[in-house]
């Protein structure tokens, strides 16, 4: 849709008896995976249903503590019900478990905002992060989903993936955008996975967010394959060639050794 409030595809065979009702709203919250922030108007676009019943909808949600609404803006956001159920599926990871001493250790070292994740489909789910202690800072996206060809965690694992496995994941040329600057067509995240592969990390100039940078690195068990990603996301006042090099030998040294402990 031109509005970029698209709907995710069905998982498996429709219910023999579905509830319009129930299908609307859990779509709509389907919404949160990669936006934010949602409108009225943009439920109901994406619905595709009166703006009166997006309302509701929406209003249903608030009282459940699914969403929340900003009492000046008037725009919804994710709610302690959603954001809860995200954080417990993503602390039930051994991943996380494994992967927490090296996001402190990298915490520490670089004071940047660090993060582990795994690949989901054509997107990453960030398991579990460490903030920088700089006032100036990437927020933690513990427990969300985000479009993998716009972040470095994503385009890691991506860079795993042999050619026709690619080309089944992304079926169709064009791709969504989070930003102006993310990766708009297939062929173009093609041709970028290739120096991806070569220098072994991932760069995210402002593609998930404007003005927010990050490095990515695959982690990778005995046998060669992929588990996750670690990054590390800062403002990209301070990504110059010189950081991002700096950044990349230090997440990957902890991406090898973290690797180690999972193949144990």
């Amino acid at each position: 849709m031109e509005s970029g409030f698209e709907l995710p595809e069905s998982f498996g065979a429709s219910p023999r008896y579905p509830l319009d009702s129930v299908d609307n709203a859990l779509r709509l919250l389907s919404l949160f995976r990669t936006h934010n922030r949602i409108r009225v108007k943009d439920a109901a676009e994406a619905l595709e249903v009166a703006t009166g019943t997006a309302h509701r909808l929406l209003a249903m949600l608030v009282y459940r503590g699914y969403i929340t609404q900003d009492p000046v803006t008037r725009v919804y956001t994710p709610g302690v019900m959603l954001l809860s159920i995200g954080l417990q599926a993503a602390q039930r990871s051994d991943l996380r478990t494994a992967a927490a001493p090296y996001l402190d250790a990298l915490r520490d070292e670089l004071d940047e905002t660090i993060t582990v994740a795994s690949l989901e489909g054509v997107e990453v789910l960030f398991i579990d992060a460490r903030e920088s202690t700089k006032t100036l800072r990437v927020t933690s996206r513990a427990g969300t989903l985000r479009l993998a060809h716009c972040t470095s965690v994503g385009k890691a694992l991506l860079a795993e993936l042999p050619r026709d496995a690619l080309l089944e994941l992304y079926g169709e040329e064009k791709l969504p955008q989070a930003t102006a600057s993310s990766i708009a067509t297939r062929s173009q995240l093609l041709v970028e996975l290739e120096p991806t592969r070569a220098r072994g990390y991932a760069v995210n100039f402002g593609e998930l967010e404007e003005g927010i940078g990050s490095v990515g690195v695959a982690v990778r068990d005995s046998s060669g394959r992929a588990r996750a990603a670690l990054g590390a996301g800062a403002p990209m006042i301070r990504l110059d060639d010189l950081r991002i090099k700096e950044m990349a030998r230090v997440i990957m040294d902890a991406a090898s050794r973290l690797g180690n402990d999972l193949s144990s």
